[in-house]
């Protein structure tokens, strides 16, 4: 593997991603930057069988794994609603940090869109800019076309992200890891995937006419209510690609006829009982352990480099009270 990712990721700045973030996204001080309000749970995680073949990873050689769970709205301001309308939902978030039998961790974060919508450290930054308001339309209509005009890849990830429906539960809502990983087995053979969370529940949204008898913000609560009654679970899938598909571009989706095999399971039984003790907690996708390797994707780096700047402001600021109905959080 080159550093061709680290060296273009390293190269553009965070910076400026940041304080567009800031200065556009509606965040808070004292608030992660992406993915503001959400819930640390506890858990396990159980690796299938298929999975040993595939990975010397630690916490896929069978024995169940402690983990943290983070569920989340995207959003970076933590008092945005949980659906943009009756009829359409909000990106959501499902972070795992699996805790290792060495004493080491790994971690993951996936997201409830099939594809990103860009592809690049500097394709991030346009479509963040791109939020700034125009006259009362949020994000800037014009900026959006112009920016799907020169990276024509976007449009499938614009469309998955405009046609969301608005979720039942965060237990009810699939999520994927977007990036490719390469997973290196017992004989060093390596084999690119991509993984995705399947609920065991099954995927289910909101009617319009449900959504609307719901507050704003109610997926905390749901999920509180839920775990009351039971562990929650997801079953880990992991696609695996063939010659040609792209490793380096998390906007653009591999055929889905490509063969999957099953990773394992992930159980949640309840939240973290301080979720301020948790919060320091950064779920970096580039969380890896011997057994996973990281591919070229710049932006999966730049992911990591945001989500570290982001933990070092949001430390040392004062952080306001979260809305009422997430007092948990």
């Amino acid at each position: 593997m080159s550093n061709s990712a680290d060296n273009e990721a390293a190269a553009f700045p965070v910076l400026p991603t940041i304080e567009a973030i800031e200065k556009y996204g509606g965040s808070q001080a004292g608030y992660r930057r992406a993915h503001a309000r959400g819930i640390v749970l506890r858990g396990t995680f159980e690796a299938a069988p298929q999975a040993r073949a595939l990975t010397v990873a630690e916490h896929f050689q069978g024995a169940a794994i402690p983990v943290q769970v983070r569920l989340s709205n995207a959003a970076a301001n933590p008092f945005a609603p949980d659906r943009g309308s009756p009829s359409v939902g909000r990106t959501l978030g499902l972070s795992v940090r699996f805790v290792l039998p060495s004493g080491a961790a790994a971690s993951w974060a996936g997201v409830n869109i099939p594809v990103f919508p860009a592809a690049t450290p500097q394709d991030f930054l346009r479509i963040t800019r791109a939020q700034k308001p125009f006259l009362s339309l949020a994000p800037n209509p014009f900026k959006i076309i112009a920016y799907i005009l020169s990276r024509p890849s976007v449009l499938p990830a614009i469309k998955a992200i405009a046609r969301l429906k608005p979720a039942r539960s965060f237990g009810t809502t699939a999520y994927n890891g977007l990036h490719a990983y390469f997973l290196v087995n017992a004989k060093g053979e390596r084999q690119a995937v991509r993984y995705s969370w399947q609920p065991r529940a099954g995927v289910e949204t909101l009617a319009p006419a449900d959504a609307r008898r719901l507050p704003p913000l109610y997926l905390l609560q749901e999920i509180r209510e839920r775990l009351a009654a039971g562990p929650v679970r997801w079953d880990l899938s992991f696609q695996l690609a063939a010659p040609g598909d792209p490793l380096t571009d998390a906007s653009r989706a591999w055929p889905p006829a490509r063969p999957t095999v099953p990773g394992g399971t992930l159980t949640v039984s309840g939240p973290v009982e301080d979720q301020r003790s948790v919060e320091a907690l950064v779920f970096d996708p580039t969380g890896v352990v011997p057994g996973i390797e990281l591919s070229d994707d710049p932006l999966l780096r730049f992911r990591a480099q945001v989500y570290s700047e982001s933990y070092r402001r949001r430390s040392g600021e004062t952080r306001a009270a979260p809305p009422p109905a997430d007092m948990g959080q």
